[in-house]
């Protein structure tokens, strides 16, 4: 595979940056200039409710009204993928191939405009020189290949699937796990972790006071018994003289404590491995907390989210203090009605404890009260509520879908007043791949930072007009207020 570049324009708000109503431009033109990948034919065989085929004639660029109505369909999914495919053999020397891939990334501008307004989309020009003539070259496919992002897919072991190139998303026993599925998920792994525990042995001696016969009779007149009167023989009348004895008795209790010398039944890493393979959250945390010791941690537990809420409880049951305070909001954009107003769709919880098993609650309960809705989430709208709710807090840790865009993103320059930095450690992402550029206008507006499974760009905010900078696999250049992403450098083609 060649390199691949892509330059994209993206452009914010003249006084505060981004909004989610600006646009990052890719052009019709700029795609039909990109370096293809020749393959010798294009295999069109799998069949996947995640891949759409849109075929086109040979030398053509239309699309049917069945085709149309499909891009209506895909309005609220995320695209992990586009391959433009067409064959290299020209009937005619005066064939412009690159002014017919323009044409058709045309049509696909006007029919799915929004695939033209994000970076996360993988684009591909995928080139078949496999035909020697004509009658051959037609009967390859030709046209577009949309590939869906799966979205809260989980294979039969549990393990979520993040791609659709991993064939586990067409097999029948791949599926959404119900919210009540994923919280039972997520206390059988923590069980693993759980502290490992020592039986002490404490031996306890009570004294114990008994009644005990002297062998003596007291005289039945009271004044008489006040002056010692005693009898060692028993006559109707008199009394029982008893004195108190003490005897010791020794009791062997057994405690069960927490052994600090014990291991626990399974490693943070061999859990993790059991349900994904980014483990991003636990490895931030487990280098970066003790330098965010006052922050509020503000958490997506939306549906998919399950693997990442199990590395943060992990990380507390693993490091929490008695002594240390930990603060954290957990939100599912709107209960059980998703997707609601701006500023206002609500679904935010909060829970301030010294103990894992009160966040954990709390996390459960968050997660039980979602109700789905859009991939996009209300996550500036639950920073906002977490600083309202501990306003001491020196800044934010967002925990976030890298692939749910920010929806109320237009909130974002009242957390820009607000001036408290937001740290954001982006899930669902390979190393060094592409950040979701609401994230990193999120991070360098407030002057906070985006934080991968192995980097962290801590820097975003000093970046000034005319610096070039890189965040995972993409290259940058602030223009003003505005950043332009310059390049995407890709390793490897691969599909299937």
């Amino acid at each position: 595979m060649r390199a691949l570049i892509l330059i994209l324009s993206i452009v914010t708000c003249v006084q505060f940056g981004y909004s989610q109503g600006d646009k990052v431009i890719v052009t019709p033109t700029f795609l039909s200039k990109m370096q293809e990948v020749e393959v010798p034919q294009f295999d069109d065989s799998r069949e996947s409710e995640y891949i759409i085929y849109f075929p086109m004639k040979y030398a053509k660029f239309l699309f049917t009204d069945e085709d149309r109505e499909t891009f209506l369909t895909l309005s609220d999914t995320i695209i992990e993928r586009i391959d433009l495919v067409y064959t290299v053999f020209r009937r005619e020397k005066s064939f412009d191939q690159e002014k017919l891939n323009r044409e058709r990334y045309d049509m696909l501008q006007e029919n799915f405009p929004q695939a033209f307004n994000n970076n996360l989309i993988d684009w591909n020009l995928i080139a078949q020189d496999g035909a020697v003539d004509y009658e051959e070259a037609r009967t390859y496919f030709h046209g577009f290949v949309i590939y869906i992002k799966p979205h809260r897919m989980t294979d039969k072991d549990g393990f979520i699937v993040e791609t659709v190139m991993d064939r586990r998303i067409d097999e029948p026993e791949t599926r959404i796990l119900e919210t009540n599925e994923e919280i039972e998920n997520v206390k059988k792994l923590l069980t693993q972790a759980s502290t490992p525990t020592k039986i002490i042995k404490d031996t306890v001696i009570t004294k114990v006071k008994k009644k005990k016969f002297t062998g003596y009779y007291l005289h039945k007149n009271k004044k008489k018994r006040k002056k010692g009167k005693k009898f060692d023989k028993h006559k109707k009348g008199r009394i029982r003289e008893y004195t108190s004895v003490f005897k010791e008795k020794v009791t062997i209790t057994e405690k069960v404590v927490p052994d600090p010398d014990g291991k626990p039944l399974e490693t943070a890493e061999k859990i993790l491995q059991q349900v994904t393979d980014d483990t991003v959250v636990y490895a931030t945390m487990s280098r970066l907390m003790e330098r965010w010791e006052d922050n509020v941690i503000v958490q997506d537990v939306t549906g998919s989210m399950y693997p990442y809420l199990t590395q943060t409880l992990l990380y507390l049951k693993n490091h929490i203090r008695e002594n240390a305070t930990e603060k954290f909001v957990f939100f599912n954009d709107g209960n059980s009605k998703p997707d609601g107003p701006i500023g206002r769709a609500g679904g935010c919880y909060y829970v301030s404890a010294n103990n894992s098993k009160e966040i954990e609650d709390m996390a459960y309960e968050a997660m039980s009260k979602g109700k789905g809705g859009k991939p996009s989430e209300n996550d500036v709208e639950a920073i906002l509520y977490g600083i309202k709710k501990f306003p001491r807090a020196q800044g934010i840790v967002l925990i976030a879908d890298n692939f749910s865009r920010v929806r109320d993103i237009v909130l974002i320059r009242e957390l820009v007043k607000i001036g408290k930095p937001v740290r954001v450690i982006v899930c669902g992402i390979a190393k060094g791949d592409v950040v979701n550029l609401d994230y990193i206008y999120l991070a360098q507006l407030t002057g906070g930072s985006i934080h991968t499974i192995d980097k962290d760009f801590d820097d975003l905010a000093s970046k000034k007009d005319g610096d070039v900078f890189k965040v995972g696999a993409q290259l940058f250049q602030m223009e003003g207020k505005r950043i332009k992403l310059l390049g995407h450098n890709k390793k490897s083609y691969k599909r299937f």
